[in-house]
């Protein structure tokens, strides 16, 4: 399955609204700029959320890059960037999402700023993936 048509099953949009109820008026950093984030963005309506700034490791350190007109970074610079939470777009979240809290934001002054998968898997799609 493609990551557009998964997205399609999944009803993003509709958790890209919720993300944005939750996240009003709060400064949003997207971890991922790899095959997944692209889609997200070409595809479906972000511009409902406040994003301020695209992390990903392929950036270098104060990069003059842009993704999809947002301001590009290396991770570890989420220590002192100003952001409210960071929202994972990729596959392997849970390592990205170890190493952000424990590794990159330890000890600084974002140290309990909420990083969280950018989507949640809907459990009837999680019951038709194991029976099917």
């Amino acid at each position: 399955m493609d990551y557009l048509q998964f997205y399609k099953e999944i009803n993003v949009q509709k958790q890209i609204n919720k993300l944005a109820k939750k996240y009003k008026n709060q400064k949003i950093i997207v971890y991922g700029a790899g095959l997944m984030s692209r889609i997200l963005f070409q595809n479906f309506d972000l511009s409902c959320l406040n994003i301020v700034g695209v992390a990903d490791s392929k950036y270098t350190k104060n990069s003059t890059e842009s993704f999809w007109g947002h301001k590009t970074m290396n991770p570890v610079e989420l220590k002192d960037f100003d952001f409210d939470v960071i929202l994972i777009a990729v596959k392997e979240k849970k390592k990205i999402l170890e190493n952000i809290k424990y590794n990159i934001l330890i000890n600084t002054k974002n140290e309990d700023k909420e990083v969280k998968s950018f989507l949640e898997l809907p459990v009837n799609f999680m019951i038709k993936q194991i029976l099917f």
